[in-house]
């Protein structure tokens, strides 16, 4: 069975382009970006991106859909979180991704989240991020 979903090739494309941006793994101080969740007892700072929704547009005959992807900076401070999160919107923000099997015709941030959460220690953690809508066409 072929693989329709664009998960797969779409993970690859933003984990190149995140790891690739120089001013983000600096400021990670390494590729510390994962999808879905951190490792057990990963260090701050690190980016995080998750599925939010999908779908199928189904308005010509060819195959294409729109994922929303949800990606964020967890951090110590509010301040940094924003400062990763601004270099990761350098990255995406209207820029084309390179997706095996798949043309990105659109790629825009959307709406904005900053988070304060609490880690199991009792430490109050930041995390700063956007919603991106990524529409594809089958290639």
């Amino acid at each position: 069975m072929t693989d329709v979903s664009a998960y797969n090739a779409l993970n690859t494309a933003l984990f190149n382009t995140l790891s690739g941006g120089t001013a983000l793994v600096s400021a990670l101080g390494g590729t510390a970006i994962y999808y879905g969740q951190a490792p057990d007892k990963a260090q701050l700072p690190y980016v995080i991106w998750s599925y939010e929704a999908s779908g199928v547009d189904n308005i010509t005959p060819s195959e294409s859909t729109q994922q929303l992807v949800y990606i964020r900076a967890y951090t110590e401070t509010a301040k940094a979180a924003g400062e990763i999160d601004g270099k990761v919107c350098d990255l995406l923000h209207k820029q084309t991704l390179s997706i095996t099997g798949w043309s990105n015709f659109w790629l825009a941030r959307e709406t904005e989240i900053a988070l304060p959460d609490v880690d199991s220690a009792g430490n109050t953690i930041w995390s700063m991020g956007a919603f991106y809508r990524v529409r594809l066409n089958k290639s």
